[in-house]
């Protein structure tokens, strides 16, 4: 795109194109969002990718014409502009534990530096050998062949019931206003999104310091901004390899900061310690929290956030980021121009580790709601019935499961009582009678409660606490929210419980 414009219309080209590829996509963002909580998120995907293949072609027919292309390869990437979010609001439902989540998160950021290398050496290869017509052409083939892709996927999307909130609303403006009220909801959510919008105001101002940096504070010169950049690509990699290990932690919201505070010390080091291998070193660190911060800051806003508002946030967490990069790299001239070269970079660093400080409690809290859910989530996962649940549905029974103590010789419930709750053993045992005759006992792991529930008849057995016994509860209609929103865990199971 930028070589097109370059050709066609000089440097003033190469500025309009940043501007169409930004602002319209950014804008377009939100209601894109909105419309993939709307409608199946795999056919959101396909009709992206086809779009985009169908622009792309376009293009590449229309070289000849610069005003046709700027305006096809604007509504190219306004088509591709919620794919991002609206595939990881995919994954979760892709995904039947938050440790597979994490784990595809980071996957996901290997395959993105991957793509982001061969990418622009395809491009490359393509200008070198024939021109910028066709390598449109090669972006159509490869968006129709993602298209392709994601047709073939196949999972079931947990159904929305009445708890879920309203149905029939009145557009997708509303749908785009409940998004923003989600994230007043979510404050922990919220959370993540503006210490990753501070992230992102900095990264947009390294776009800009990575030049000075290479020809002014070091001797690397004009070559050096692309070193630097490919020192960033080898961090970025080694550190999403890193982080496919550690999916299993329950610390994701201080590694979080830790990665955003990771963005900013380097450039202050930069600053202070000018020379070329501090400069390299530096941008490899940088390029490892950056991967840090994606892994973990999409799995946190993806547990933290219903799935039937997950793509709206995450595609308004993706225009907000995007306006922080573009307000980034328009700042920092003037931060250059007042302070000089070393005290901007040391300013322009300071600022994360500075946010991550003021932010460090409610980074922990989130570790401390995520540890508690954890715990809920690994008992659910011992009664059958739930053990293919997707992470949204297991995630939604985490949070709202309460607990109760019952003591021994007391009766949970006796046959003949309404149904109005479902019932995991944590620890103790219970005894399940039928006419007062004992039938079978229950130990930890084992749950009860759900024919009555999901036949809607009185209770069919009283069952009674044998010894002290810890029961996780959960109420009769969220559990039955979850159960018929979803179809594929019940195949093959046995009720087990009154």
């Amino acid at each position: 795109m930028t070589v097109y414009a370059f050709d066609e219309n000089g440097a003033a080209g190469v500025g309009l194109v940043g501007f169409l590829r930004v602002l319209p996509a950014t804008v377009a963002l939100p209601w894109l969002g909105a419309l993939a909580d709307r409608v199946s998120r795999r056919r959101l995907l396909v009709i992206a990718c086809t779009l985009r293949a169908a622009t792309a072609a376009g293009a590449a027919v229309a070289a000849a014409q610069p005003a046709v292309v700027y305006t096809l390869l604007t509504l190219s990437t306004v088509c591709h502009a919620a794919y991002r979010p609206v595939l990881a609001a995919l994954f979760p439902t892709l995904c039947t534990t938050p440790d597979e989540l994490t784990g595809v998160n980071a996957v996901r950021a290997i395959l993105d530096g991957a793509a982001g290398l061969a990418g622009p050496l395809a491009a490359a290869a393509l200008l070198a050998a024939y021109d910028p017509a066709a390598a449109f052409a090669a972006v159509a083939l490869l968006a129709g062949a993602a298209g392709v892709l994601a047709a073939g996927l196949r999972y079931e999307s947990p159904r929305r019931t009445a708890s879920d909130g309203p149905a029939g609303r009145v557009g997708v403006v509303a749908d785009v206003v409940e998004g923003l009220r989600e994230l007043r909801r979510r404050r922990r959510a919220l959370e993540v999104i503006v210490l990753g919008g501070a992230q992102c105001l900095v990264r947009g101002a390294l776009t800009v310091l990575a030049v000075v940096v290479a020809v002014q504070v070091t001797d690397l010169g004009r070559p050096g901004v692309g070193v630097l950049w490919a020192a960033f690509g080898v961090g970025g990699f080694a550190a999403a390899m890193a982080s496919i290990g550690a999916a299993g932690s329950a610390r994701l919201g201080t590694l979080f900061g830790a990665g955003i505070a990771l963005w900013g010390v380097p450039i202050v080091l930069i600053g202070l310690l000018t020379g070329s291998p501090v400069a390299v070193g530096a941008f490899v660190v940088i390029g490892a929290a950056n991967a840090l911060v994606d892994v973990t800051g999409f799995t946190l806003l993806q547990r933290l956030v219903p799935d039937q508002t997950l793509a709206r946030v995450l595609a308004l967490t993706e225009a907000v980021f995007s306006l922080a990069v573009a307000l980034g790299s328009l700042a920092i001239p003037f931060l250059l121009a007042v302070l000089g070269d070393t005290a901007a970079l040391v300013v322009t660093g300071g600022i994360l580790p500075v946010v991550v400080m003021a932010r460090w409690a409610g980074l922990r809290a989130i570790d401390a709601d995520i540890g508690v859910r954890k715990d809920r989530i690994v008992l659910l996962r011992r009664v059958g019935m739930f053990r293919l649940l997707p992470v949204p549905v297991i995630e939604s029974l985490a949070q709202r499961l309460d607990r109760s103590r019952v003591p021994a010789q007391t009766d949970v419930f006796r046959q003949g009582d309404p149904g109005d709750g479902f019932y995991v053993i944590q620890s103790g045992r219970v005894a399940v009678l039928d006419d007062d005759r004992e039938i079978r006992r229950m130990g930890p792991g084992e749950a009860f409660g759900e024919i009555a529930l999901l036949r809607a008849v009185p209770r069919t057995a009283t069952v009674r606490a044998v010894e002290d016994t810890e029961l996780a509860t959960l109420s009769g209609p969220h559990f039955l929210s979850a159960i018929t929103g979803s179809s594929t865990h019940l195949l093959g199971r046995r009720a087990v419980g009154r």
